[in-house]
């Protein structure tokens, strides 16, 4: 007789997280000073800096080969090692441990490994990702050196992470999805007088303050406009996403002008700061980075982010908010035909059909899939898998994949956009299919070039 009993770990998580420079180490025996950041730190320093060594090497050995590209990840049977280069020699790692299951069978243990529920495109996005939501908070680690020295830097670079990572990172890696991973932008789109109207209100605002540069303006989590860069743009959405939506969403509606500015180093249920006189923050934003203050006004639902170059306009209060109060009857008299737009019952939808759509250019971002209900972790991986595939098209490209018992699922690239469709229709055949994506082409996607 054979006897087997199971144990499952087949959840992605965090091993350890570091930042390092190797041009800080001069000579041997100065290896502990190109360490600027190790998650967990109480890590022996030894084994940091031969964890920090061995990444180095791999990171050489793969440059001999003469890729265009640096390495990015490397797998290994238990751990996946993520790279990012991102100034002057400086660079993160992620090192994620790789889900697996236990098997006891005539009292030997086995355990396998599954490194296929890792994506290194997912994955890829976090990291990158978490460097950019620290320079919008502080500017660029090169910038923090230079007045204050790399202890200034190390202690900055524990305080951020620290909390990022236990608040933040390790649920971004638990919950990461091919939606989640693209960091894209939900744009509203509103008809053309309405979108006139708020141009009119924004361009009279931005007049009343001679250091005003750009604002953004949304309408509960979409948005509606931007007069900030394409990237700069996608990282505020990101960030307001990440830390106000959250709580904004959970707010009291009202039209009284509140204004609204992140603790990042409070838990993240008490992090956003309410208040009806003018606060502000630092960004750091545009190509190098520099500092902008931004006030976040929110009014109705809307959510107005004003990037200002400097503070000297906002320094009297009182001012500043009689500027602004003066705009509040323009935001009461557009917000009934948001109201009606999104009580309105838009075109029957296949119940059957569930679509993911991205565009690099403009970062635009839609999806009808519920990730906490529908898919299984089957399906997750599928559609993660092929949205990575999608990127050996070029300019174009189609894959259709049918398992059994499974839903289709069909990836779709066209130059810089990228289209999946999931259609639950276990029996259909090909054709069926394909006449089914026509379909979903001219009624949900007529308006967006899609390449045959």
């Amino acid at each position: 007789m054979t006897s087997t009993t199971e144990h499952n770990s087949l959840n992605v998580y965090l091993a350890n997280y570091f930042i390092y420079c190797p041009l800080l180490c001069e000579k041997e025996g100065q290896e502990h000073r190109k360490i600027l950041y190790y998650y967990p730190s109480n890590v022996d320093i030894d084994r940091q800096i031969r964890t920090i060594g061995y990444c180095e090497g791999l990171i050489q050995f793969t440059e001999t080969f003469g890729f265009d590209d640096q390495c990015e990840c490397v797998h290994l049977q238990k751990t996946r090692l993520l790279f990012c280069k991102v100034e002057h020699d400086i660079c993160l790692t992620m090192t994620l441990n790789v889900p697996n299951m236990e098997r006891k069978k005539n009292e030997k243990s086995i355990i396998e490994y599954y490194d296929e529920h890792i994506n290194d495109r997912l994955m890829l996005s976090i990291l990158k990702m978490s460097y950019r939501y620290f320079v919008l908070q502080h500017g660029t680690m090169s910038s923090l050196v230079q007045p204050n020295g790399i202890e200034e830097l190390k202690n900055t670079l524990k305080i951020y992470f620290d909390k990022f990572i236990q608040n933040r990172l390790h649920r971004m890696i638990v919950d990461t999805t091919i939606d989640s991973s693209y960091f894209g932008i939900q744009f509203l789109p509103v008809e053309k007088i309405n979108y006139i109207k708020i141009q009119s209100i924004l361009r009279r605002f931005e007049l009343r303050f001679t250091s005003l540069k750009e604002t953004l303006f949304l309408y509960r989590n979409q948005l509606i406009w931007s007069g900030l860069n394409q990237d700069d743009t996608s990282l505020i959405y990101s960030y307001f996403r990440l830390h106000y939506w959250p709580q904004i969403k959970t707010l009291q509606n009202t039209s009284t002008i509140r204004y609204l500015t992140i603790d990042t180093s409070a838990n993240p249920s008490d992090e956003l700061i309410i208040s009806t006189d003018v606060i502000s923050q630092e960004f750091f934003l545009g190509c190098p980075a520099t500092s902008h203050r931004i006030v976040v006004i929110n009014i109705n639902l809307f959510t107005i982010f004003c990037i200002f170059y400097n503070d000297e306009e906002l320094s009297n209060n009182e001012t500043t908010l009689s500027k602004i109060n003066s705009y509040k009857k323009d935001f009461d008299e557009i917000l009934p035909y948001f109201e009606e737009n999104s009580r309105k019952k838009h075109s029957t939808i296949d119940a059957n059909v569930r679509t993911i759509y991205f565009n690099k250019m403009n970062m635009a971002h839609s999806s009808t899939v519920d990730w906490n209900r529908e898919p299984n972790n089957t399906m997750i991986g599928i559609t993660s898998t092929l949205a990575e595939d999608l990127q050996w098209f070029h300019p174009s490209g189609e894959i259709m994949v049918k398992r059994e018992n499974d839903p289709w699922i069909i990836a779709k690239r066209s130059d810089m956009r990228e289209l999946l469709v999931i259609i639950n229709q276990k029996n259909a055949n090909l054709k069926d299919i394909s006449d089914k994506i026509k379909q979903i082409f001219s009624t949900q996607f007529n308006n967006i070039l899609l390449l045959e």
